[in-house]
Formats: C-alpha cells, structure tokens, sequence
C-alpha cells in the first residue's frame, strides 16, 4: 500500500488539492481507473477519504495522511 508510487500519490494530493479523481490523474499522469482502484484501497485503509457529490458522479480525493511510523517487530 506504501510503494513510492502511492506515497508520491499522497504527496501530490497535499499539495495540489485535486478536486476530482480526473483531476488528480491529469497532475499524477496515471490513468484515472487505475487511480480510482488505488484511492478506493487507500480509503478502505484510513489513508484517503472520497467525497462523492450527491447531485452529479464526482468524486473529490482527499489526503488523510501526511506522516508515517512503520514499525517492525
């Protein structure tokens, strides 16, 4: 869940605040399905949260996350 690319990711969204998943795909140049599948993972995890627009079918990422502690036993 932690790759470079996800933690690159979650970089991006703190800085660019991207107000769509379409968004976020144009600034990360990923692809916007694969990107919906990450962010879904992501959520499940506490990482990101999605808000989901009620009137129409975007969804606004945002970065839960901004600092790390791993700890191995």
């Amino acid at each position: 869940m932690l790759s470079d690319e996800n933690l690159a990711l979650l970089r991006l969204m703190q800085e660019k605040h991207p107000r769509t998943v379409p968004e976020l795909a144009e600034f990360s140049s990923r692809a916007a399905s694969n990107l919906s599948r990450t962010l879904r993972n992501m959520e499940s995890c506490g990482l990101v949260k999605l808000h989901r627009s009620p009137d129409t079918r975007a969804v606004r990422p945002e970065n839960l996350a901004t600092e790390f502690l791993v700890m191995l036993d």
